[in-house]
């Protein structure tokens, strides 16, 4: 089956601010941000319930070498990533750990 991957507002201007929050620290993070989230989708669009379930219907895939998470939940053909966020941030009440 494929899968839409869509993406809330929410999570694009929080992985702008961490592009450029990084990007400002040493130049070329940023990028490498950049390439490790695109690779976390891909993979997530190629295996949706291949993450851990966690509260409810969340899934939650970390990015590779970062400490960051994308949050997720897969409905029939799609995939909503709900939010990005650091590990280190308190747990979310909706998203869970």
């Amino acid at each position: 089956m494929k899968y839409s991957l869509e993406v809330a507002p929410s999570v694009t201007r929080q992985a702008s601010r961490v592009y450029i929050h990084r990007e400002t620290e040493r130049k070329g993070a940023g990028e490498r941000f950049v390439a490790a989230l695109a690779e976390c989708y891909a993979a997530i669009k190629a295996n949706p319930y291949g993450y851990q379930l966690r509260k409810g219907n969340f899934r939650h895939a970390q990015l590779r070498r970062l400490f960051y998470r994308v949050v997720y939940e897969v409905e029939g053909d799609r995939i909503y990533v709900h939010q990005l966020r650091h590990t280190s941030r308190r747990v979310s009440r909706r998203f869970g750990p």
